[in-house]
């Protein structure tokens, strides 16, 4: 691919059409609102008119609609992945990552297969399903490493618990490198853009893979082209215009469409935040009142997208993202295989990663006290084969809360059993009580039906 604009990205007309945008009466606004209540995508001058909405109940009314369309895709769960840092190598000059090659002030380690398999014990001694595998833009390309990676966490397994939903989240590859990727069960492919912007995207990076502006807009391509199933776009929220990349954004998840039948899978909305040795601060800082609704409209604007917020925010700020269209958390995840690291420089630096010190079940027990969300560890659909367009299908039509509802259930019913403490277990055991009530007659059939296997000592249960 060449080094200019795809197509799909049209820069002018978002500038345009974010100057003429104005606040949406009362019945724009509830036509917009139906349209993504409808489970359909909405358009650039959409998502505009909804970025203009200031009056109270207006944003009253977007945050509510938010929530309905995410209860409406996949009920009132909240999908929970673990993140587990490979390396902190990094061939690329990102001003605002502690991982940019030039920084000093940090260890620079890789982990090796056996601390990846202690770190997977961890997190599967916890309770954890789910991981994605995070590195930076490795300097040699080294695939081989990251299958080995994925491989070793399918392979790990301890009494009934084992990792069942594998993604990696480790900078563009080639195609064939991405090819090679595909024989190794991977879930989705992480692939952030960090910023649309790119006068903003030029300015804070700065050398090595990652500079590449028009190689990283296609990177999604790349990967869709050498077979992989799901990819998912993501921004660094205040490294650019949001606004402007939330539109961006939107545009690069319609072209995904049109090419491979399934936009973006999944959309993380991360926050710049300070890192040792990193050299910028937000450009475009947000306010949490910002965050919250950046977090709806992206939920608004693609209705059936999963929608990431992590817990390094502030654990209010993810709590109300949760009730505003979120549907997944990256939380912390303990599985730190350098154990002995901590935020005090050493003879070789700061040791990494910092702040994901959460155990699991923190995150569940706060969920529990302060969402009323039902925290949720299924992999039905990959192990089902939903993926990549016909999931995108099912959740377009219908959405999935038929079956999120009762998996998840059961998925967490797991959970409570063999990982929670007692205190976790006894408000779990509430929540599963009020979330079966308030399920469809057959929805609540259902998830009787494999509650009742889990009870009786079964695991991995789903319809």
């Amino acid at each position: 691919m060449k080094d200019m604009l795809p197509a799909w990205l049209t820069p002018q007309e978002i500038e345009s059409t974010l100057a003429k945008a104005t606040e949406p009466d009362s019945a724009a606004l509830s036509a917009i609102l139906e349209k993504s209540l409808a489970l359909q995508p909405l358009g650039l001058a959409e998502v505009a008119a909804l970025l203009r909405v200031e009056s109270k109940e207006g944003l009253r009314t977007v945050f509510e609609a938010a929530d309905k369309v995410k209860q409406k895709v996949y009920g009132d769960r909240v999908v929970l992945t673990a993140p587990l840092h490979l390396s902190n190598h990094c061939g690329s000059e990102c001003l605002y990552c502690a991982n940019r090659r030039n920084n000093t002030l940090i260890e620079r380690r890789y982990m090796t297969p056996p601390e990846m398999r202690e770190a997977a014990l961890h997190l599967i001694r916890q309770g954890h399903k789910r991981v994605v595998l995070v590195s930076g833009q490795l300097p040699n390309a080294e695939v081989e490493y990251l299958a080995e990676a994925v491989s070793i966490m399918y392979t790990v397994y301890e009494d009934m618990g084992e990792l069942r939903r594998v993604n990696i989240n480790a900078g563009l590859l080639s195609e064939e490198d991405f090819r090679t990727l595909t024989r190794y069960d991977i879930g989705t492919v992480l692939l952030y853009q960090e910023t649309y912007h790119e006068e903003s995207y030029r300015a804070a990076h700065k050398s090595g893979p990652k500079s590449n502006y028009f190689k990283r807009l296609n990177g999604p391509d790349i990967a869709k082209q050498a077979g992989m199933n799901e990819v998912g776009l993501g921004l660094l929220l205040g490294l650019g215009p949001w606004e402007f990349d939330l539109l961006a954004l939107t545009q690069h998840s319609a072209h995904l469409l049109r090419l491979y039948g399934e936009g973006t899978h999944t959309v993380s909305l991360f926050r710049m935040r300070p890192a040792p040795g990193a050299l910028l601060t937000p450009p475009y800082a947000l306010r949490d009142a910002e965050y919250l609704r950046c977090v709806a409209i992206a939920r608004l604007a693609l209705p059936t997208a999963g929608i990431i917020l992590t817990t390094r925010e502030p654990s209010g700020l993810w709590r109300n993202g949760c009730s505003v269209g979120a549907s997944q958390l990256i939380t912390g995840s303990v599985a730190n295989p350098y154990q002995d690291w901590d935020e005090n420089a050493g003879e070789h630096g700061v040791h990494f990663p910092l702040n994901e010190d959460l155990h699991v079940d923190e995150v569940v027990r706060f969920l529990l006290e302060e969402c009323r969300h039902l925290p949720s560890f299924c992999t039905a659909c990959p192990r089902l084969g939903r993926v990549g367009s016909e999931f995108y299908n099912i959740t377009s039509e219908c959405g999935m809360r038929s079956q999120c509802g009762p998996n998840s259930i059961a998925s967490f019913m797991e959970f409570l059993l063999h990982y929670a403490t007692p205190y976790t277990r006894g408000l779990g055991d509430r929540l599963i009580a009020e979330k079966l009530r308030a399920l469809t007659e057959g929805e609540r059939m259902a998830a009787v039906r494999i509650l009742q296997k889990v009870l009786a000592g079964r695991v991995d249960e789903f319809i």
